[in-house]
């Protein structure tokens, strides 16, 4: 298994830090998506900073340094605490994704590759070989609100963070003053820079293999359209496999030929539930587009592949149940059939810590446990549910409930702020929690 192998190298190794570089909405780059950022005196931003000069610069070549030496990287704690719940993270998934594509499905030629890359690292952790796989978070513009993002992640939360603020208090209020400050203190503009489009990622694409786009929602944006067209017209479509993060409520004609191009596509959908919930959560999203939507997707051909991605929080959690009968129930022909047993993957928040689901009192643990065994008895040989069933692990490792006023107040402010009804769109949560 490509993770023995990886293992051998260093039990911390993950493959990312020696091909792969992701950002926040902002430009802060990162060692993937789910990594903590570099350290506050080490400020380091694609405003005014190339992708080359942040691939050396000192937070990638601490990373790779320790990871050598067996050391676990600060920056890296979401996946070891998720392998410590027995979870299989993001570092796992990675390093056995890219055992594979980097050989074209022989482990054997990706492993050869990913050790080459390792003998080749200087003793400072200096690498000279170009990364070949871009995770880009093109900015906060979005046509959502969800109810775990922030003005960060999305532009429709900007001019609605005061509102959150002065319906809150506490943990709340603090955490919004800062995501609203670092909001207003950010600039988004590093996306839209022609010389970085044009410039650094086109000098990039002749050893590019992988792009992955999230926002905000990138299939909003017109500059992300255009890049496609482009490499498509310089002839490295077929050499590049592409990965979105989406929120299916939109999905251009034009993009769907131009996915035609590429070696593969595979969308991330980030649905949490269905309908009146779905629509709570990820506000205000439409159930009926969003269902249109899954259905072109699952009748496009073999060069694209879609799963949709739930982000597993404390308002949804007793719900998973539910949401994945409805999924069996539309008998999918692609959507989450080639790995996921036709269900979906589980996204575990971290934060806000307010809505992870290590916040809740144990009934309701009890609950959310109890609906996902009964899941399990009644389909004993769907292996997805295993994958599931860890998020309910994690959700057991610890006894956060002291942070759940945090959430009950969040949840009046939403439904103060939207015009919405907690208790009628998930009545036997609201029940719980009174």
């Amino acid at each position: 298994m490509a993770q023995e192998f990886l293992n051998d190298i260093s039990p911390t190794y993950c493959a990312l830090p020696w091909i792969h570089m992701a950002t926040f909405t902002n430009g802060t780059p990162l060692l993937c998506c789910v990594a903590n950022p570099p350290l506050e005196n080490e400020s380091i931003n694609l405003n005014y900073e190339t992708i080359k000069e942040v691939w050396n610069s000192p937070h990638w070549k601490r990373a790779r340094k320790a990871m050598k030496a067996g050391k676990k990287v600060p920056a890296c704690s979401h996946c070891y605490k998720e392998e410590e719940a027995g979870i299989r993270s993001h570092r796992m998934n990675e390093n056995n994704l890219w055992c594979r594509t980097l050989g074209d499905d022989d482990h054997k030629k990706g492993k050869k590759y990913l050790k080459n890359l390792i003998k080749k690292t200087k003793a400072d952790g200096t690498l000279s070989e170009d990364l070949v796989t871009l995770d880009l978070r093109l900015g906060n513009t979005c046509n959502l609100q969800c109810a775990m993002c922030r003005p960060v992640d999305s532009s429709k939360w900007v001019k609605d963070a005061d509102k959150i603020i002065d319906l809150t208090s506490s943990n709340v209020q603090s955490d919004w003053i800062w995501k609203r400050d670092d909001a207003k203190n950010s600039d988004f503009e590093w996306m839209a820079d022609d010389d970085f489009w044009n410039e650094e990622l086109i000098a990039l694409l002749p050893n590019m293999r992988h792009f992955i786009f999230a926002g905000g929602e990138p299939l909003y944006l017109k500059i992300h359209t255009e890049f496609l067209e482009k490499i498509v017209e310089l002839g490295y479509a077929k050499n590049i496999q592409l990965r979105y993060h989406t929120n299916a409520t939109i999905l251009p004609d034009r993009i769907l030929e131009l996915w035609k191009e590429f070696k593969y596509v595979e969308l991330m959908l980030s649905i949490d539930a269905t309908d009146a919930q779905n629509y709570w959560l990820r506000y205000p999203a439409d159930w009926k587009a969003i269902e249109e939507n899954l259905q072109k997707i699952d009748e496009q051909g073999e060069h694209l592949y879609a799963k949709i991605l739930c982000t597993v929080n404390a308002i949804n959690v007793i719900y998973l149940s539910d949401f994945a009968e409805w999924i069996l129930a539309q008998k999918y022909k692609n959507i989450g059939m080639k790995d996921h047993d036709g269900l979906f993957h589980p996204g575990i928040l971290h934060y806000p810590e307010y809505m992870c689901t290590k916040i809740l009192p144990q009934n309701v643990k009890n609950l959310a446990t109890s609906n996902i065994d009964k899941l399990q008895e009644k389909y004993p040989d769907n292996k997805q549910i295993t994958n599931i069933k860890n998020a309910i692990n994690f959700m057991n490792l610890e006894d956060n409930s002291h942070l759940l006023p945090d959430l009950k107040q969040y949840i009046i402010a939403l439904d103060r702020m939207r015009k919405t009804s907690f208790d009628k769109t998930f009545p036997e949560l609201a029940q719980l929690l009174k």
